[in-house]
């Protein structure tokens, strides 16, 4: 069989995505439902006769493989065979077959991340962090006292909406490390993530901002960057993480302009959270008038 890498316009054969594949064939399920894709080729003389398929193996190759090789090629690194639907082109000419490779990768569209997310909770393969990250997500969106309450979007995403996606992202850093990642009721963790986000939506309206800047994935994402020194400073000082005590400890951003932390770029993203700590590091000391 002629391999993609020859005929000259699929991509190039990498071996360790075929045998990635090998290792799910052995060890998960053992069967992929996608089909390969195949054109016979003019030496082949493919055709049907009495119902079945026949063809002549040539020196040359019989088929082309349009879509599958990685899929195609894992067999050589299965102890087992395994079979596979497969989709038969015969009688295209080589411009035809480019243009289904190209149709083939190009406008089929993958199931959105966001939608994926939402549903492995159905079929069984969350992760922990991916279950703790739902219980926050779906406390987040509901919680009447929360600023996002409606404004986030569990499938897919939405223009002026936080998908679960960007939440994610979000809140991996700090389940995996500091106060949040160390509670251990999913109750408790979903009320200081909305404590919290009590807290920040505060301090942007407090710096003139006109509307929920949460919902933008650089400022949601840049508070939660400095999430834990907020939670360690605010523990040092009151022994207390209820809004009014995140609030003290967060005021000092309302001196920002968030505004000019346009886009949703690393860099913005970076200038945001450096300019955060900043802040936070010229606070005032804590006086009893404050108190």
């Amino acid at each position: 069989m002629r391999t993609p890498r020859q005929a000259g316009f699929n991509r190039s054969l990498q071996p360790s995505r075929a045998r990635e594949i090998a290792r799910y064939l052995e060890t998960e399920h053992s069967s992929i439902p996608t089909n390969l894709v195949l054109s016979a080729q003019p030496e082949a003389e493919a055709g049907f006769k009495r119902g079945h398929l026949h063809w002549v193996e040539t020196p040359a190759g019989a088929f082309l493989v349009l879509d599958g090789q990685h899929r195609l090629f894992s067999m050589q690194d299965t102890v087992a065979d395994y079979d596979f639907a497969v989709a038969i082109y015969a009688g295209l000419t080589p411009q035809q077959e480019v243009q289904l490779f190209v149709d083939i990768n190009t406008k089929q569209k993958g199931v959105p991340p966001a939608l994926l997310l939402d549903i492995k909770q159905l079929a069984g393969t969350e992760t922990t962090l991916e279950e703790k990250l739902r219980h926050i997500f779906d406390a987040v969106a509901h919680d009447p006292a929360s600023p996002l309450r409606g404004q986030l979007s569990p499938a897919a995403t939405r223009a002026g909406m936080v998908s679960r996606v960007t939440f994610n992202t979000a809140l991996k850093k700090p389940l995996e490390a500091g106060t949040l990642g160390q509670t251990d009721s999913d109750d408790d963790r979903a009320r200081l993530v909305i404590n919290y986000l009590i807290a920040a939506h505060r301090v942007i309206r407090q710096s003139g901002a006109q509307r929920n800047d949460l919902t933008k994935a650089t400022i949601l994402q840049a508070f939660f960057e400095i999430f834990n020194d907020v939670i360690d400073q605010t523990l040092a000082r009151d022994e207390a993480l209820r809004p009014d005590n995140l609030t003290q400890t967060l005021e000092p951003l309302a001196g920002l302009d968030f505004d000019e932390y346009v886009g949703s770029n690393r860099p913005s993203k970076a200038k945001l959270v450096a300019d955060m700590r900043a802040q936070l590091l010229n606070a005032p000391a804590v006086t009893s008038d404050m108190l």
